[in-house]
């Protein structure tokens, strides 16, 4: 039984699983073969619909650490895995701490604007959001959100990186935390990817050699009006039923699963996520909000980002 070396812990449309699909490639790594893997957070807040609070069990009753280190056996290298919600999940960090004392964490951070947008797209492709972007902003406002609403539709808090990151550090020391950001991840690949490399003990020449991959390309797609016509809706209904049923037992893969999607259901879907542009009153606004939670993360990371 071992814990992993490292864990991708966040944060949610940021690239993280961008990130996980290159980490995997290299050879000294042993890469968990689940892209996520949310075991330090309650498994009934992943149901697809709101849960009431008193079904939600203790963790610490029905998630044994044995359970969690058995799934790393077969693995050799330095042991990795993936759960993009741990830094923005709280309660968490103290698990993390009292379970793995020595796994070092990796956060990738995306500007925090394009990330509230596509996670709320992202959610409304899930079927879990059902409020335009702007009204689902305004739900975030209100004291009375459930746990399964503060982990999956809250846009706008999630973006305030630092105050997840201060958090964080109460529990876990920043010498086993590397941050990074996506838009210096992509820029500036052989600086970040030689500085992860070092901080992972792995080789930074084949690091630099590792395909630079884009996974969980932003794309909400919603049925054609015309699919919802009374004479027809039926057999869409019914055809987007069955091609889910075959899907979901072809592949596990949440990328080749979205592209079996396109395939067979594109024809009458069309891109949401490409129609919809943000109102320029609303980006201003989110701008001014995001500049102090910016400038904040700024100072506990010692730089400034240039990149948001």
């Amino acid at each position: 039984m071992s814990n992993p070396h490292f864990i991708i812990a966040g944060e949610r449309r940021s690239g993280s699983t961008t990130l996980y699909e290159i980490l995997k490639q290299h050879p000294e790594v042993g890469m968990f073969h689940k892209s996520d893997f949310d075991f330090f957070i309650e498994s009934e807040l992943f149901s697809k619909t709101p849960v009431k609070e008193e079904n939600i069990k203790n963790w610490s009753e029905t998630h044994p650490i044995s359970k969690y280190q058995n799934l790393f056996n077969d693995l050799v290298g330095k042991i990795g895995q993936k759960d993009a919600d741990l830094l923005w999940w709280k309660p968490s960090h103290k698990r993390l701490e009292l379970h793995l004392p020595e796994t070092k964490f990796i956060f990738i951070l995306r500007d925090p604007i394009k990330r509230a947008e596509s996670q709320y797209f992202n959610e409304l492709s899930k079927g879990r959001e059902t409020l335009s972007f702007k009204k689902a902003l305004l739900r975030e406002e209100k004291d009375d959100l459930s746990d399964w609403q503060k982990l999956h539709l809250q846009y706008k808090a999630r973006g305030c990186y630092a105050e997840s990151l201060k958090h964080f550090y109460k529990f876990i020391p920043k010498h086993r935390v590397k941050v990074i950001i996506l838009e210096e991840l992509i820029l500036c690949w052989e600086n970040v990817m030689t500085d992860l490399c070092n901080f992972l003990e792995i080789d930074s020449k084949i690091g630099l050699t590792l395909d630079k991959i884009h996974s969980n390309k932003e794309e909400s797609l919603v049925r054609k009006r015309i699919t919802n016509r009374r004479i027809i809706k039926w057999f869409f209904d019914l055809w987007d039923r069955l091609s889910e049923a075959v899907i979901v037992r072809i592949t596990k893969d949440k990328d080749k699963r979205f592209k079996l999607r396109k395939r067979y259901r594109g024809f009458y879907h069309t891109s949401k996520r490409a129609n919809e542009q943000m109102d320029q009153d609303l980006l201003e606004r989110l701008t001014d909000y995001y500049k102090p939670y910016n400038r904040d993360l700024e100072h506990l990371l010692g730089y400034k980002i240039n990149y948001w």
